[in-house]
């Protein structure tokens, strides 16, 4: 694990400390979450699971196994008799937004499981697996495709039942189980569930997502379930898969500065959940690739959007979406504490564990974070449009480090990275250029989409820790053309 220093580390203890809050400890915790059964619950202990990864003092590490092994002591009083979250399984009446609370469930579970080892979390498993998600087949093969009723940013369940289903507004949560059951098949090898996955990416495969105004949150959820299949399993078909989906939302789900669409073709709000998940996903296609443009997404994601998703208090939440019709960014719900808050801990966790890391004999720095990672230490600085990046430590292995598109930099290769050993400073100077995205034209300094603030100066840097809460409340930012 990278440690990380500076801003990162500062965005990763305030967000620590807002999950200390009662409402993410047990007992608090089991009267949460409404219409969403587990959801509430399994995002929490995900989040928790995040944090311990990401902590390096023992005494911290310990006040978060503690909060989460409080939670899941608690478990058998708070779920049915099977396992999980809700009512038992009803192949004639499947509440959407129950499978898709209980696939954070089985997140949570599954890294709690790879964290400890625990026999008890892996009996668990293994009777969810066998009394509820290996019966889905069925169920999944009639989900009715189409619109649904206009919903908010919790979402809520519509009366009717349709083809069996009691269907969300949240279009296409119930996909938001292939990230759950494939975390599930990887970590238990339950072989039979394999027949499952399969069948509900089949389904899957057949929506179309911008037509049917499906949830990006879901969809990218749903994306990253598929990837974590093809790793398991080896098959191209589904990795490709991955790719299609993941340019779609970039065309058609992402806002002009890196963030989200809640639904495709409905540019109401952002979604950090949906933006964490963009960024993890990037970061994995690169990772398999080694593709610039999976690489520049990563960073563009980072510095636009989940930067500026987190609130002064930890937490994080929505925005309007700049896109063609609106170029003012303003906050439009201060904290989304059911689910963005939790989730945006796995997205820090996706830059702690991936801002340095190795692939094909080569120290690959991907995000221009000051940070260590084993004898090596990278220093960041910022100045005048010119990024210094500092390596020292004594490793011998080469360095590939990313350089924004719109900029300049003497070693760039023709991958986009420049060549650098321990003992060099790269110097790299942040250009501007005009692009259009989400049929905005926007003014690009390196990889910050510039942006014109309460001050009038247009910065690329938005993000919300320097300011007061009422600050980041009230705050309008408009795309700035220089």
């Amino acid at each position: 694990m990278n440690i990380l220093q500076r801003e990162p580390e500062e965005r990763r203890r305030r967000n620590r400390a807002r999950l200390s809050d009662k409402i993410y400890c047990s007992p608090d915790i089991f009267s949460q979450g409404g219409e969403w059964p587990g959801d509430w619950q399994g995002r929490a202990l995900l989040a928790l699971a995040c944090h311990y990864k990401m902590a390096q003092k023992e005494a911290e590490r310990r006040g978060i196994f503690g909060q989460a092994q409080s939670i899941l002591r608690e478990l058998p009083f708070h779920t049915n008799e099977d396992g999980y979250f809700g009512d038992l399984f009803d192949e004639n009446c499947v509440n959407e937004q129950q499978l898709s609370g209980n696939s954070w469930f089985l997140r949570g579970l599954c890294m709690w499981y790879e964290i400890t080892g625990s026999e008890e979390l892996g009996e668990r498993l293994n009777r969810i697996s066998e009394r509820l998600l290996r019966r889905l087949i069925p169920a999944y093969r009639r989900y009715p495709i189409g619109r649904r009723e206009e919903g908010s940013v919790d979402g809520h369940l519509q009366k009717e039942i349709v083809d069996g289903w009691r269907l969300s507004s949240d279009v296409g949560c119930a996909f938001i189980l292939l990230d759950g059951i494939t975390d599930v098949y990887e970590k238990t090898k339950d072989a039979s569930l394999a027949e499952v996955i399969r069948a509900m990416i089949s389904v899957f495969d057949k929506i179309d997502y911008v037509g049917s105004n499906c949830q990006t949150h879901a969809t990218l959820s749903a994306t990253r379930g598929i990837m974590r299949f093809w790793k398991n399993t080896g098959e191209s078909a589904y990795f490709e898969r991955a790719c299609g989906i993941f340019r779609k939302y970039c065309e058609c789900g992402m806002t002009a500065n890196y963030a989200n669409f809640n639904w495709f073709g409905k540019p109401f709000w952002t979604e950090p959940c949906a933006v964490a998940d963009s960024m993890i996903l990037a970061v994995q296609l690169y990772r398999a690739t080694g593709e610039y443009l999976y690489a520049q997404a990563a960073n563009r994601i980072y510095e636009n959007a989940f930067r500026r998703a987190q609130r002064p208090n930890g937490g994080a939440g929505c925005d309007s979406c700049l896109t063609e019709g609106n170029a003012q960014l303003k906050t439009l719900m201060y904290e989304a504490y059911f689910c963005c808050t939790m989730r945006y801990a796995e997205g820090l966790l996706c830059l702690f564990e991936n801002a340095v890391f190795e692939r094909d004999g080569k120290i690959v720095v991907l995000f221009a974070e000051s940070c260590l990672h084993g004898d090596l230490r990278i220093d960041i600085s910022e100045r005048d449009k010119m990024l210094c990046i500092k390596i020292g430590g004594v490793s011998q292995k080469p360095l590939s480090v990313y350089v924004p598109f719109c900029a300049q930099c003497a070693r760039r290769g023709k991958d986009g990275f420049a060549a650098a050993s321990c003992g060099d400073t790269l110097e790299i100077e942040l250009l501007q250029k005009r692009e259009r995205h989400a049929g905005l034209e926007v003014q690009m300094l390196g990889d910050y989409v510039l942006l014109k603030g309460p001050d009038g100066i247009c910065r690329g840097n938005t993000d919300f820790l320097s300011l007061t809460e009422e600050e980041a409340g009230t705050n309008v930012y408009e795309v700035c053309l220089l």
